[in-house]
């Protein structure tokens, strides 16, 4: 599962273990984006972004942090990152987990004809409010029977900034790390 997490959120945790628990995944590998070629900007460093998702998955024995994408010098491909996947667990199914927003794209992505060969998507819903635009290959996808959890990071930044309440929307241990450390507009404490 690859994203900005800038901050992970309850989100992303629910649609995790309900992918991985209904398609019976050994794991989930959580990979913040390093460079990516459609995002630009972060808000918080890749070590804080790698630490916030170790704090929010670290009760879970199925979640798994890497650092594959933001230890990788220059633009961070989705594809390059499957290939590092095959070569560390040799002989495993790789699903990726994708919001149907990102699915919808699929055919703007690095080698994404090779890509598509290599992996089974799992696709978490999203509120879109267009049709799902598939590319005519062939594409091994399935969506996750997940509710539909409309909690964004950019909303999270702008409750932070605002000084409205994240409560029960990202983990109580994530919302100190960032308030102890002055992410997203904080005074250090």
């Amino acid at each position: 599962m690859g994203g900005s997490f800038d901050p992970v959120h309850t989100g992303h945790l629910i649609v995790a273990e309900n992918a991985r628990e209904e398609f019976c995944l050994e794991k989930v590998l959580f990979i913040p984006a390093g460079i990516p070629p459609h995002k630009k900007v972060f808000f918080a460093g890749a070590g804080e972004r790698l630490e916030m998702l170790r704090m929010a998955t670290g009760d879970n024995p199925f979640f798994e942090v890497s650092n594959i994408e933001t230890g990788r010098m220059g633009p961070s491909y989705t594809y390059d990152t499957v290939i590092h996947i095959e070569k560390e667990y040799p002989g495993s199914g790789i699903y990726l987990i994708v919001g149907e927003d990102a699915f919808s794209e699929i055919s703007t992505w690095h080698e994404y004809k090779l890509l598509i060969q290599r992996v089974v998507f799992l696709i978490a819903p999203r509120k879109i409010g267009r049709p799902l635009i598939l590319p005519g290959e062939d594409i091994r996808y399935h969506y996750i029977g997940s509710p539909l959890v409309e909690i964004s990071s950019t909303y999270l930044r702008n409750c932070f900034s605002s000084g409205k309440t994240v409560k029960y929307m990202i983990p109580d241990t994530v919302e100190e790390y960032i308030r102890r450390n002055g992410i997203y507009g904080f005074e250090r404490a």
